[in-house]
This record gives structure tokens, sequence and C-alpha cells, in this order.
């Protein structure tokens, strides 16, 4: 992050000291994927209590916008929602496209998590680095083309290795219907995320979601099941657990997880994402002492290969249109994890 010294210089830190901009955003998504490992837990234990998906959903979300609005109204991101005023036309559809598909996909999913088992949910929405690399690689936006198709595929098989879907057990078809329905809403947030909000960043663009998600799901819950919406006020346990998961998985995540999309490309994002599962894996196994069958060692193998080797596919200069309008905008969110100039944003794939 460079500081501006008194007579308008910048101090730059020895090139040798930083960290290059595809391995900061790498590190960046998996910081993203540890926090989002949260949700399918949490979601099944809010359920236990008697919260339905719209409910958590929102309660999620609201604890989100919370979070991200204090560190907005901190003063530490001056004029972050000003920004938002003076949006251009093809900016603010983008991000109006991703706050709709942000909200469609945590109500899809969160229902799917009550129509499914935690590993059939998980591994039927895995689904989605194989649409983003399908769209990039028949639209010519990314290097890789066909190997990051086959990477996402290698990605994929490992996830199902990794949860060990119990065939014994029903899967209901409108549960699978909306783990897939959030794939492809989850496919569609990277890919109209990849090239920013033009002046607005990422601080004020994950709010903006956030605050989006909060307003449907609520509205929703009002209608519907009016008498949940204020359950986890009397339940102390419930409301700490829904605050914890609020600030991690609904506003460091998402905000890590935009700051890290910019820097490596979307389908680069994408495989590398399913880590969250792994960790969620790893979680099991020191906290309750569940040994991961080898099959499951052999699927987290595959993920942690085709997630490596997806940061090694050549990279390719970014588009023009990619990178419209983040020149002149600035956001160092999380200690400069957030906006850069174009010479530093070239993260195509």
């Amino acid at each position: 992050m460079q500081r501006p010294a008194p007579g308008g210089r910048r101090f730059r830190r020895p090139a040798g000291r930083q960290w290059p901009p595809a391995a900061t955003g790498a590190a960046l998504i998996v910081g993203s994927a540890v926090a989002f490992a949260l949700d399918g837990p949490v979601a099944r234990a809010a359920y236990q209590q008697g919260l339905d998906p719209a409910t958590f959903g929102f309660w999620r979300a609201s604890a989100g916008v919370l979070v991200l609005g204090g560190w907005l109204a901190t003063g530490l991101r001056p004029g972050a929602l000003a920004a938002v005023r003076q949006l251009r036309r093809a900016p603010a559809i983008r991000l109006a496209l991703a706050a709709v598909a942000g909200l469609g996909l945590n109500l899809a999913l969160f229902e799917a998590f009550a129509r499914l088992p935690v590993a059939v949910a998980v591994a039927t929405f895995g689904c989605y680095p194989l649409f983003v690399a399908a769209w990039e690689a028949v639209s010519g936006q990314c290097a890789a083309g066909v190997a990051g198709l086959g990477l996402a595929a290698v990605a994929i098989i490992g996830l199902v290795l990794l949860m060990r879907p119990d065939p014994s057990v029903s899967a209901p078809a409108a549960g699978l219907l909306l783990a897939l329905l959030a794939a492809v809403l989850h496919a569609g947030y990277i890919l109209l995320g990849r090239g920013g909000w033009g002046e607005v960043g990422d601080s004020a663009a994950a709010f903006l979601i956030a605050a989006t998600g909060a307003a449907g799901l609520g509205t929703l819950t009002a209608a519907t099941r009016p008498s949940t919406v204020l359950a986890p006020v009397t339940h102390f346990g419930l409301t700490g657990l829904l605050l914890l998961e609020g600030a991690l998985a609904g506003a460091a995540a998402p905000l890590l997880f935009l700051a890290g999309l910019r820097r490596i490309g979307a389908t680069r994002t994408a495989v590398l994402s399913l880590c969250e599962p792994l960790t969620a894996t790893l979680l099991a196994a020191v906290m309750f002492r569940q040994l991961p069958a080898p099959t499951q060692l052999l699927g987290g193998g595959l993920l942690v290969g085709a997630g490596v080797a997806a940061q090694i596919v050549p990279a390719r200069p970014a588009r023009a249109a990619v990178v419209e309008g983040r020149g002149s905008a600035q956001d160092h969110s999380f200690g400069g994890f957030g906006r850069r100039g174009v010479g530093e944003a070239h993260h195509a794939e």
C-alpha cells in the first residue's frame, strides 16, 4: 500500500517485499472460502432452532450490513458510498445485477440446505466453477480455454469425493434444482464482479450487495412468516451465532472475495474457492476427530492440485472493456487489499 508524502510524492516499498497481485488474490480467495465454510453448519444449527431459510438469510445479511456499514462509517473510507451516485451506466447495471444474483443465490442455497444433506447440497452447488470456466472458454475471455475447463472438472470430481454424499440418503429433486440454481447464480455473480464496479470500491459494493440481500430476505420473511423475524432475539446463543456468522461469512468473506476476484480472474477464483468444503472437512477432522477416508483424501488432493494448477495457467493481458473505469478509483480495503490502479489490476486469465 502506498502512502502519499507531504509533497505529493509517494513512498514505495521495495519491489522484492511485495506480494505479486496473483498471490495476493489467491490468498484473499482462500481467506473468503474459510469464512464461507461456516454457512452450511451454522444454517443447519439455525434450522434446528426453528428458523426458516429466509429468516436465517435475513439475519446473516443484516449482521453483514452492520459490520460493513460500521467499516465504511469509521472515516477510513471517506466518500465510499458517495461514488455510487456518480456511477456510469455499465458498472451500475453490473452492480445491480450482482446484488440481485447475490440475493437469489443466498435464498436458493439456504433453501437447498433445508431440503438436502449438507454434503449433497455443497457437492451440487460446487458445479459453479464448471459454468464459469465454460462461459469464459466459449467467450474467449480465458487464455486457458479447454485447460481451464478441464481443471474445473477435476476440481468438481475432487469435491464429490471429498464430500462423499451417501447414495442411500434421499435427495429430493427440488433441493437439487435449488442447489443448481444457486450454482448458476454464483457463476453469474463471479462473472459480473470480475471487472470491478467503476468508481465504487469493494467495501461499498459489498455493503450494497449485502443490503440488497437483507432488504429482499427481510421483505420475504415479513410477508410469509412474520412471527419468525424476531425469533433470534429471544435466544441469546442463537443471536450470538448469527452475529458471528454475519461478521465472517456475511461481511468479511464477500469483501475478501471481491478483492481477490479482480486480481486472479473468474475461472481461477471459481476453482480456488472450492477449498471452502475442504476447510470444512479439515475443521470437522480437528474438532470432532472425524478422520477422513482415503477417498476423501484423494478428493482433497484433487481440489488442491486443481487450485494450484489454475494459478499457474498462463496470464493474458486484460481487455480494455474489462478494466473500464478502474484506473481512477482507489479502495485500500483491509490494508491495501482493495482497488488498485489499472497497471496493478490486470488480472486476466
